[in-house]
Parts: C-alpha cells; structure tokens; sequence
C-alpha cells in the first residue's frame, strides 16, 4: 500500500493510482479513523508495516512529491510467534504503542473467543503468500511445519466475511485493532476469505424466484394465447 503523510486518510489521488490505506471515501470506518488518530499521527512505523505500506509519499523542499520505499513492510500476511490478550479497546490500541507486529499480535479477549496458547512455535521458512486478490474473495497458501497463527493485512469486519482453510470454514478473530487473524494448522494450506452476506444470499434468491415466477407467467401466456387460436 501507499500512504501520502500530508494527505493523511484523504487522498483521492493516491486512492486512484494506487492501494491506500484511507480509500477514496471521505467517509472512514470508525476503527481505521482511530488506529490514525492515535498511531499513525505519531509516526508509528510498526503500524504502517502491519498496514503493508510499501510507500510513503512526502514532499521535499521544493514541495515536489517524492515517493519513499519502506522495506519494513510486514507484506499481505505472516505468522507470529507471541499472542498478547487484553481486556478493552483501549488496552488493544495502547499495546499498539510497542507492539512488535511482526511476532506480535494483540487480541481484546472480550471480542475474541481464542483459546489458544500465548506463545507460538514457528520455523524460519514459514509463510504465507497471497496468490488472488479480489475486493470480495481473496486466496493465500500457507506452509508451516507447526500450528500457527496467521495475520493478515486486511480490514477486519465480521458481517459477511467467512474464512476457509482448505474448504473447511474457520473463525476469523479481530487483532491489532483492525485486522484479521486465523489459527492455521501444521502443513501447507489453502486460505480462503468470501464476502457472502446473508441479505446479499437472500436477495439473489428472491431475484431468481421473481424470474422464475416471470417465465412462467410468461410460458402459460403464450400457450394460453396458441390454445385458444387453434380453437378459433
């Protein structure tokens, strides 16, 4: 992702060429608004690396703009070594302050039910990729010799999304204040994040009944209207 320091949130120029971590609407959800207010603001780096920001965009003295590479950046997922538990938004956003968001993730056990171990092993070569990017269906593949816990750079929001790993449907959990994270089994995988809403499945259903219903209002029509002139 790109992100332009004197723009802040609202760059629509960034947002139109490139991956931002505003978007291009004004109007912001109310997590990422704080995660800016309270991090980003204060130069918090770490944060920028867990949002994947590849570029920052600043202006020189003569005010040009100059794009500047940050080769810190966490990528679009990782596993990690440590889970830190905390008991509100405030504690969660508060460990942002020293997190190490590379082998470290804080998750507000009030909104969590995650169970598992604090401390998690994991070898050097574990990864994972993302092979398929849509705005609602993105694909990764994951290959670790342990259990693992995966974070992943994308906005965390729990209406509509479903995870699978390998076919089979996972909790999603809300870490580092916006983010998501999934526990991930020994082995290599394929991980799966759909945005299905149940109205969006509802109303598909309604539309193809509705058609349905129209054709064949339409097919008794036509074999009514046949019938009757062959009788005349």
């Amino acid at each position: 992702r790109v992100f332009e320091v004197e723009a802040g949130l609202n760059s629509a120029r960034t947002s139109y060429f490139h991956q931002s971590i505003g978007g291009y609407h004004a109007a912001k959800p109310r997590r990422i608004q704080q995660l800016f207010d309270y991090q980003i603001t204060k130069n918090n780096v770490r944060v920028l690396n867990m949002l994947n920001v590849k570029y920052v965009i600043q202006s020189d003295e003569k005010g040009e703009k100059i794009p500047l590479a940050n080769p810190a950046a966490n990528g679009n997922a990782w596993f990690v070594e440590k889970v830190k538990y905390v008991k509100s938004a405030d504690e969660e956003m508060k460990a942002l302050d020293s997190l190490d968001t590379k082998n470290e993730v804080v998750l507000n056990s009030l909104v969590n039910d995650y169970k598992g171990a604090t401390t998690i092993a994991k070898d050097s070569t574990a990864m994972i990729n993302l092979v398929d990017y849509q705005p609602n269906h993105l694909k990764y593949v994951s290959n670790n010799s342990k259990n693992g816990f995966g974070v992943f750079s994308e906005m965390y929001y729990k209406n509509g999304w479903i995870a699978t790993i390998d076919g089979k449907e996972a909790p999603i959990y809300n870490v580092n204040y916006v983010l998501r994270g999934l526990e991930i089994p020994a082995g290599k995988h394929t991980i799966e994040f759909k945005f299905e809403p149940q109205v969006v499945k509802t109303r598909s259903s309604i539309a193809l009944i509705s058609s349905i219903g129209m054709f064949l209002l339409i097919g008794a029509g036509v074999y009514y209207e046949t019938k009757k002139e062959k009788k005349a």
